[in-house]
């Protein structure tokens, strides 16, 4: 089988049917290095930025149901802003400039946060390298270039856009 009959074959199959994206480029639908290195920088920071919001939540003063409270609603809130209009699956998923401006504000949200928590080193090196990836991930050139479909051009499911 070559790496174009396996490349036909790797659609998604779900519960509102098949979703046909192409496969991705290069020697067996392989991803460039560099850009699987980039998603998984991704998926870190997004990690990062819902485990900030939550240490934050957690690192205030106040009384212990307070501290609880926050250190499960920021995330919370931030998962559901992310979720509704970012992830690559949302119903009103975002694209271009204005995707791009709410994932920084959130990644925003998250630098603050750990420096009111006193690790400030690490909120300047989380926000250098969170606002890099953000940009990067968003720039369709560099990305395709790279065998990676950038995540503004992907059409959320049951949408007839390509």
């Amino acid at each position: 089988m070559s790496s174009t009959d396996r490349g036909a074959l790797m659609t998604r199959e779900d519960a509102s049917g098949p979703e046909h994206r192409p496969a991705p480029t290069g020697p067996s639908g392989a991803l460039h290095p560099v850009a699987a290195v980039n998603l998984g920088v991704r998926c870190c920071v997004e990690l990062a930025t819902f485990a900030s919001l939550g240490y934050w939540g957690a690192s205030v003063s106040g009384s212990m149901a307070f501290r609880t409270l926050l250190a499960v609603a920021a995330p919370l809130v931030a998962i559901g802003v992310w979720s509704r209009w970012l992830a690559p699956r949302a119903p009103r998923r975002l694209t271009g400039s204005a995707a791009l401006t709410v994932e920084l504000s959130i990644f925003a949200a998250a630098t603050p946060a750990l420096v009111a928590s006193g690790l400030g080193l690490v909120g300047l090196i989380y926000a250098a390298l969170a606002a890099a990836n953000a940009v990067l991930i968003r720039s369709p050139g560099r990305i395709r270039a790279m065998g990676q479909e950038a995540p503004a051009t992907v059409a959320p499911v049951g949408t007839g856009r390509p």
